[in-house]
């Protein structure tokens, strides 16, 4: 299981594949590696066989909740009889759950009503499961909102004007950017479709170098003058970048790395790679703060989700830091809208394309059909013709957003 479980973390999936499909020839009754297989099927597109896995699951174990919850996000519930719902009650009313267990039902039930159009009961579902996972982490705009202005003050025009480094030439990365569920993934799946161009996913490597080479406990984690800093470490930046790349994958022209919140490396990535595009994906605020209400991440990384007045605090922040980025570096970033591109889709991806130097090619309209993998939360939704049910889905919503709308209309 180890090995399998290795393969699987360093993006190995055949491996993984294989030697879990090995374990439950060996053991049936194999849940845990049922479960994996089951995610790595989801991630290539493989619903139906995702979850014929996830169904025997809740058959052989009915409170292993991560397979119901997995479940719920491939599966569209049509009527209250659905099977599924009354499992999920009968497993919250009869088993002794602990609060992750619980949290996992809470979301898959909040899909569920949300499926039914029953927007009351999915919200209180939704309200249980974030309370819940909010007071894991105990969040505070205060840290970021003290990171976010040190960025400002740090790359500044002028600061970075003052600059002169040998920065590497390289054109392969394409960033996306923007606030978590704005797109991002859309967008990349839709580039990946290009045949020179490979989706990376959300990677890590710009965050972390950013943050370990500029950022640490001895400057309060704050970004202090960039003149303070040797012009090699921007230079070498560019070029780990570019090797860790490379390492994923060698033969593709273009790269593209989604990771959001390189919207504060921004700065850093002009200066380190001038020639790398940013695209940034720009949704209605209300929409993308109640969708990262929705979803429960796998991740500590959005420690603001499960609160709606902290989560519109984080879009405020957000929000000044890009239009930073536009005023300090005209026209070095594109914005593609969410909205535009559901409503007219070959228009945009023609735009998008040609921002990112890339010829059209009609797979990336038809870009549901392709079979790249997908990890994120939006590993279903990407996998669907482009559709624009999510479009002002808040309004459904409205009468419990008050924290977060109160919020957002202050920004």
């Amino acid at each position: 299981m180890q090995q399998a479980v290795q393969a699987h973390a360093t993006g190995q999936l055949a491996v993984a594949e294989a030697g879990y499909r090995s374990l439950i020839a060996e053991n049936e009754h194999f849940h845990v590696a049922m479960y994996m297989l089951a995610n790595i099927l989801k991630s290539q597109g493989k619903l139906d066989e995702a979850a014929a896995f996830y169904q025997e699951i809740m058959v052989l174990e009915p409170g292993y909740t991560q397979a119901h919850f997995s479940y719920s996000g491939i599966h569209k519930y049509k009527d209250r009889s659905d099977p599924h719902i009354n499992l999920m009650l009968d497993v919250q009313k009869r088993t002794a759950l602990s609060d992750e267990n619980r949290i996992h039902l809470d979301f898959a039930l909040a899909k569920a009503f949300e499926d039914l159009g029953d927007y009351a009961q999915a919200f209180g579902y939704l309200k249980s499961g974030n309370d819940l996972r909010s007071r894991e982490f105990n969040y505070d705009i205060a840290s970021d909102a003290a990171l976010i202005q040190s960025i400002m003050k740090a790359f500044s025009r002028d600061a970075i004007s003052r600059l002169r480094i040998n920065a590497e030439t390289s054109n392969r990365p394409i960033f996306i950017v923007g606030m978590p569920r704005s797109g991002t993934s859309l967008v990349e799946k839709i580039l990946a479709s290009h045949s020179e161009v490979y989706g990376a996913g959300e990677l890590d490597y710009m965050f972390a170098l950013g943050t370990s080479r500029f950022l640490g406990e001895s400057n309060n984690f704050e970004y202090q003058s960039l003149d303070s800093y040797a012009q090699s470490t921007f230079e070498e930046v560019g070029k780990t970048y570019l090797e860790k790349i490379r390492l994923l994958n060698d033969e593709a022209s273009r790269i593209t790395d989604k990771m959001p919140f390189n919207m504060m490396m921004v700065g850093l990535i002009k200066i380190a790679l001038p020639n790398a595009k940013i695209v940034h994906c720009v949704r209605d605020a209300r929409d993308t703060c109640l969708s990262i209400f929705k979803q429960n991440f796998t991740t500590g990384n959005y420690r603001f989700a499960y609160n709606l007045k902290a989560v519109a605090q984080f879009h405020n922040q957000y929000r000044v830091l890009m239009r930073h980025w536009h005023e300090t570096m005209p026209g070095a970033i594109y914005d593609i809208s969410y909205e535009a591109l559901t409503q007219d889709p070959e228009h945009e991806i023609r735009k998008l394309l040609s921002a990112c130097d890339l010829e059209f090619q009609e797979s990336c309209v038809s870009f549901n059909k392709t079979e790249a993998v997908v990890k994120t939360a939006s590993a279903f939704q990407v996998r669907q013709p482009m559709y624009t049910s999510s479009v002002n889905l808040w309004e459904k919503y409205e009468q419990f957003l008050g924290p977060m709308l109160d919020e957002l209309e202050d920004s």
